[in-house]
């Protein structure tokens, strides 16, 4: 009898195919876009040192005593939580701006350390990654409006091809609608190269949602498992803004397997 070998095929929307790459890139107005989803004044001079009225050092009477522009002496003259005035309220060098991506979090090019975030195991979901926000649309890879992230999905001995899980991509916050991402195989590679998104190439728009996944064939027959496209063992995704820009709209990622 011959050997039956299974051929993973690639799927849009809802149809099933082996294995299945998935997305949503819904604009919102078009339902024929591929599915990928700061006293009163003293004048008395009872202070001798130069106060007011009642000698407690506030000549102006608006509860600044020293002059110094900051009436409670909690170093924040503002009352903004950045006593510095510089965007960095915990003054650690990471800017903590909430309508931007800290720098710590994410990389500003392809290959950053700061968006690495390592292995994705079979049944895990990442749910605790950082909140970001970009403020200009897309302009083009290399020139900064945009975030970076690194996922990795290993395959390993226990959990072979095609029992290896669904990577799976999608937004857990998308404010406005403003956000979509592209994924990479690697820097330098074409979006969605080599498979993941082979109904569209390099011609699928940014996305809301992506994913990839063989269908088990079962056991019997797993050993024929034809394997003609490539596991998505690490890919880069590229997270850019595409309506309302300038607004103070965040993202947030959210990552299974």
């Amino acid at each position: 009898m011959p050997t039956q070998r299974l051929v993973p095929f690639l799927v849009v929307a809802t149809l099933l195919v082996l294995p299945s790459v998935s997305g949503c890139g819904n604009d919102g107005d078009r339902d024929d876009l591929p599915m990928f989803t700061s006293g009163d004044q003293g004048s008395g001079t009872a202070d001798e040192t130069g106060g007011n009225d009642m000698g407690d050092g506030d000549q102006t009477g608006d509860g600044d005593q020293t002059g110094d522009g900051d009436p409670t002496g909690d170093g924040d003259p503002t009352g903004d939580g950045d006593p510095s005035g510089d965007g960095d309220p915990s003054g650690d060098g990471d800017g903590d701006n909430a309508c931007l991506t800290d720098p710590g979090d994410a990389g500003t090019s392809c290959g950053q350390d700061a968006g690495n975030k390592g292995p994705i195991a079979v049944g895990e979901t990442l749910t605790d990654l950082p909140v970001g926000g970009i403020d200009p649309i897309d302009n083009g890879i290399g020139n900064e409006a945009e975030d970076w992230y690194r996922f990795d999905f290993l395959l390993d001995a226990n959990n072979p091809r095609p029992m290896a899980g669904t990577p799976t991509i999608s937004f857990a916050v998308n404010q406005g609608g403003d956000y979509r991402f592209e994924v990479y195989r690697d820097c330098g590679a074409q979006a969605y190269g080599q498979g993941l998104a082979a109904e569209f190439g390099i011609d699928a728009p940014p996305l809301l949602e992506w994913s990839f996944s063989d269908l088990d064939p079962g056991g019997l027959e797993q050993a024929e498992y034809l394997e003609n496209v490539f596991w998505p063992t690490t890919v880069w995704v590229r997270v850019v803004r595409t309506q309302n820009p300038g607004s103070c709209s965040n993202y947030q990622l959210q990552v299974s397997r």
